[in-house]
């Protein structure tokens, strides 16, 4: 830590501080900058307000600064246009709080200005967004290296602070208990931000480049150097306001009975919220807090969405966290009892091998299949169920698990608005092995856990789902006579 002050003693969580630059604190500047990159809302965010915790302590103002490249991998006008919806209510939500803020969007790789660097300049410390997948941590390590101030990551985007799990988890067995033991400390604690001292300082203050407008800039998607053959989602805006409508909706319309119907592909039973949590529009804690205060403590809806949101999510960061990103989607990072099961059936024969095109475009012989990845493709996502399937046959119809692997991030990654997050990454893991037990060894898949559509096929009535997702063209789904049918 620099010297001359413990996040401690500002009332700040130091479980959710990472200390990635330990420059020291310089005397002279200008303000303290929350460099947002995942958690984009001023309200509920813990990172915001160590940032302003850390302002209020050396009588500083904080200034908030964002920047999009269109050259992040999978860019597109669906993802744009979701992270623009949410950038434009930015503005004036950080001017309630008495806090500038600076948006840069340049529409080509052309454009960008590495503007850390210069702002680092200004500024006393830097606070930004503790994230363990995707482009984040290379970011933050880039950003250690080219400033000479204090760079602190902060943990927003879990209710359990990530680095309060201190080793690698088997499963959500083990996980389990460890977080539940904590709850009591952070489910009850909220973020809204506190108080800025110094909002006169605050308003004098002005950037040295031109600042974007988002809500113009979303009107414009085709001036940006992105890809354009990936369309946004009719329907589906992003923001903190759609975020609070659809946790409302999911309450008031689908948190009864969650517990009973989430799984099944052929009832609207899920919540709508992983694109709100990936985009830092919603922090789990307040969705918890929420939840659990509609429902009770005992309603079962409530409990099956606390299982998911606060031990198979955090699982999945627990995962990311202890393991690099290079590493994250590889086969080495399985279990051993994985690795070694697929490595023993890699030549085994596949009954069909499609090439990534095929896929892309749900031309295989699995209408089922093709049905969830339409619904990706034009829905960007997949239900949840689903997806696991969808996973399994990549595996089985890829050359290597190695390959498989890839092919699932490619396909999520571009489509899906809540792609690239460690809850992705684990998913992709799992289907083959992690945070799994073996099973009965069979070709291909060895002891890893098999699906297939005929399965699932017996085990819920697919016809609403095949209806909306299925296209003349589809291979037939065999639909069996299904021995338990849901009323």
């Amino acid at each position: 830590m620099p010297s001359g002050f413990s996040w401690s003693e500002l009332d700040v969580d130091s479980s959710r501080v990472l200390v990635v630059n330990e420059a020291p604190l310089p005397s002279g500047r200008d303000f303290v900058l929350y460099w947002c990159m995942v958690n984009h809302r001023a309200d509920e965010n813990p990172a915001l307000d160590a940032a302003i915790a850390l302002g209020n302590h050396l009588s500083l103002p904080v200034v908030v600064y964002q920047a999009l490249r269109p050259d992040y991998p999978h860019a597109s006008d669906r993802l744009h246009a979701f992270a623009l919806e949410g950038l434009a209510e930015l503005p004036a939500a950080c001017a309630r709080h008495g806090l500038p803020y600076w948006l840069e969007l340049p529409r080509s790789p052309r454009e960008h200005r590495p503007r850390l660097a210069e702002l680092g300049k200004r500024a006393a410390a830097i606070v930004s967004d503790l994230f363990p997948a995707f482009i984040i941590p290379g970011h933050l390590r880039g950003a250690a290296k080219a400033l000479d101030v204090p760079l602190f990551a902060v943990d927003a985007s879990c209710v359990v602070p990530m680095q309060r799990i201190t080793e690698p988890q088997l499963g959500a067995y083990t996980l389990r208990p460890k977080l539940r033991k904590l709850w009591p400390e952070y489910l009850g604690r909220s973020f809204s931000p506190r108080p800025l001292k110094a909002t006169r300082a605050a308003k004098q203050l002005s950037p040295d480049f031109a600042l974007s407008d988002a809500k113009a800039l979303r009107k414009a998607l085709d001036t940006f150097q992105i890809d354009h053959s990936v369309p946004p989602v009719p329907d589906v805006r992003g923001g903190r306001a759609a975020a609070l409508k659809t946790l409302q909706a999911f309450i008031e319309t689908r948190l009864e009975g969650y517990d009973t119907e989430r799984n099944d592909p052929g009832r609207d039973q899920q919540s709508g919220l992983s694109p709100y949590f990936h985009w830092g529009h919603l922090f789990p804690g307040e969705a918890a807090r929420t939840v659990l205060k509609a429902g009770g403590e005992k309603h079962p809806g409530m409990q099956s969405f606390l299982e998911e949101l606060l031990v198979r999510r955090e699982l999945a960061f627990n995962y990311c966290t202890h393991t690099a990103v290079p590493r994250q989607l590889s086969v080495e990072s399985l279990p051993r009892w994985a690795r070694e099961s697929l490595e023993t059936h890699r030549k085994d024969k596949r009954e069909h091998l499609y090439s990534l095109e095929e896929l892309d475009g749900a031309r295989t012989g699995d209408g089922l299949w093709n049905a969830s990845q339409r619904e990706l493709r034009e829905r960007g996502r997949i239900h949840n169920y689903l997806r696991m399937l969808w996973g399994k046959k990549i595996l089985e119809w890829s050359p290597t698990p190695a390959e498989a692997l890839q092919r699932m991030a490619h396909l999520n990654d571009r489509y899906a608005l809540d792609g690239r997050d460690p809850a992705s990454v684990a998913n992709f893991m799992w289907v083959l092995g992690l945070h799994d037990r073996p099973f009965q060894e069979r070709k291909v898949l060895g002891k890893v856990r098999p699906m297939s559509s005929l399965r699932t096929a017996e085990k819920f009535d697919l016809g609403p789902y095949l209806e909306r997702w299925a296209r003349p063209g589809d291979a037939p789904v065999k639909l069996p006579r299904r021995r338990n049918p849901k009323k």
